[in-house]
């Protein structure tokens, strides 16, 4: 678990801690949500620009037990990554091709003693496209995306594949004729008793 995510967690520990702890105030009567006087309501100004002013201060526990959660949920939201689309032909491949994306160089040294202590900093601008198909020699095509906008790889001429297993073909002499087997439409003797 990173700092990100532990600070997500307290921020919505401390939101519920808030909103259960002035709920057991209440019920206790140290706090109460009825109008008080003016000399002893909440009131909080922030730069001459926002000011709230309420005359049941027990309300602020709910409300800053809400902000803590509402900041732990908006802050824990998944982050949107844009997508990355891939456009082009290949030529002469009859089989059903595969293409994975695989980010390019992304390194760690070891030290000289054999520990490894270091970090990645992930970037996918730089993106190697592996294309397989059966029967096809890999070819592999190192792409970079830098600032383009639209985030589409397109291949400006179709990529051929170099075919290094031809199919096995059927001939009919291939073929040997088996005998002593019962015809097909017969009645199934696997697994009768004997």
């Amino acid at each position: 678990m990173n700092i990100h995510e532990i600070s997500i967690l307290f921020a919505a520990i401390a939101g519920f801690a808030m909103v259960i702890g002035g709920m057991l105030l209440i019920w206790k009567g140290a706090i109460v949500l009825s109008n008080t006087d003016s000399s002893t309501a909440l009131s909080i100004e922030w730069k001459q620009n926002f000011r709230l002013n309420t005359q049941a201060p027990g309300i602020a526990f709910f409300i800053v037990g809400l902000i803590f959660s509402s900041i732990a949920i908006y802050f824990s939201r998944p982050s949107n990554t844009d997508p990355i689309y891939v456009v082009g032909t290949l030529e002469g491949v009859s089989e059903q091709a595969t293409i994975t994306a695989v980010p390019s160089f992304w390194k760690v040294k070891s030290g000289t003693n054999g520990v490894v202590d270091g970090k990645f900093t992930p970037d996918i601008e730089t993106l190697t496209l592996t294309i397989t198909a059966p029967g096809y020699q890999e070819e592999h095509i190192p792409h970079n995306l830098g600032r383009n906008k639209d985030r589409v790889i397109k291949f400006e001429e179709p990529i051929k594949l170099v075919k290094v297993i031809s199919p096995i073909e059927t001939r009919n002499e291939n073929i040997m004729s088996v005998t002593g087997l019962p015809p097909i439409n017969s009645a199934p003797s696997f697994g009768v008793a004997q």
